[in-house]
């Protein structure tokens, strides 16, 4: 009889929960390390995965190197999902900066704008708020921080991002190239407020990868559990590998 209701039990808890994947990726401006440019290899690298919630870094829209192409919109038609994107700055006739796409309808979106020197290029954090199976709501985060050595601008980076997660109320995923290792100053900040999906698996460059610098993090305490990270063996689309993780949530 205890085995039975155990079982019983086990079911209820597993209905109520929910699960959520999401993919982070630097796509390079759709240029590949054999130098193609193709944005719908990228979108097929991302289909092939079915994500649910997608941070993109390095987007060129409309752009001169990139053939003045649409590159949300052939996204957006080669996956079927909604795509955001949001400018860190203009480039070559068009404009550069990140984007997420998502399964589900945004219902809320902001671009928060990250401290950057003058000299260096400027960086945002995107949000967008979703609605996840049985009215949970959460809000995802993608970010790309600066790529120089000198971890002290990633660092001023990370304590604004820490200031706007720290009053978000809802359950939060942060995703993105974060240019840092597990250990640098900078995620041994963002590790005292979320939890980070661990791998030992390296991710840049793609074809012979000997950094781990693309992470996922994400609220524990608010009920969200990691249900393990893995780095996609992907080679030539990008000159990084995407990484994806699934989420229960409860």
């Amino acid at each position: 009889m205890k085995s039975k209701l155990m079982v019983i039990f086990l079911a209820i808890i597993l209905i109520s929960c929910d699960r959520i994947t999401v993919m982070s990726y630097n796509i390079h401006a759709m240029r590949g390390m054999d130098k193609v440019l193709d944005a719908k290899r990228i979108a097929s690298v991302i289909k092939k995965q079915s994500p649910d919630l997608v941070a993109l870094q390095e987007v060129d829209m409309f752009t001169e190197r990139s053939g003045k192409m649409d590159a949300i919109a052939i996204l957006e038609d080669e996956t079927g999902m909604h795509g955001l994107f949001m400018k860190t700055f203009d480039y070559q006739g068009g404009e550069f900066g990140n984007a997420i796409l998502s399964k589900y309808p945004i219902i809320e979106q902001r671009s928060i704008p990250l401290p950057s020197r003058d000299a260096y290029e400027p960086r945002i954090m995107m949000m967008v708020s979703v609605v996840v199976g049985q009215n949970d709501t959460v809000h995802f985060y993608a970010t790309h921080l600066d790529h120089h050595r000198d971890d002290s601008d990633r660092a001023v980076q990370m304590k604004k991002i820490i200031d706007t997660i720290r009053n978000d109320k809802y359950k939060v995923i942060l995703a993105g190239d974060l240019n840092c290792e597990p250990g640098s100053e900078p995620l041994k900040m963002l590790d005292k407020i979320l939890k980070r999906c661990p791998s030992e698996e390296m991710t840049y460059p793609a074809d012979d990868p000997y950094w781990i610098i693309d992470h996922i993090y994400y609220s524990e305490e608010r009920g969200l559990k990691d249900l393990g990270l893995k780095v996609i063996p992907e080679t030539v689309a990008s000159d990084h590998r995407p990484i994806m993780t699934r989420f229960r949530i409860k």
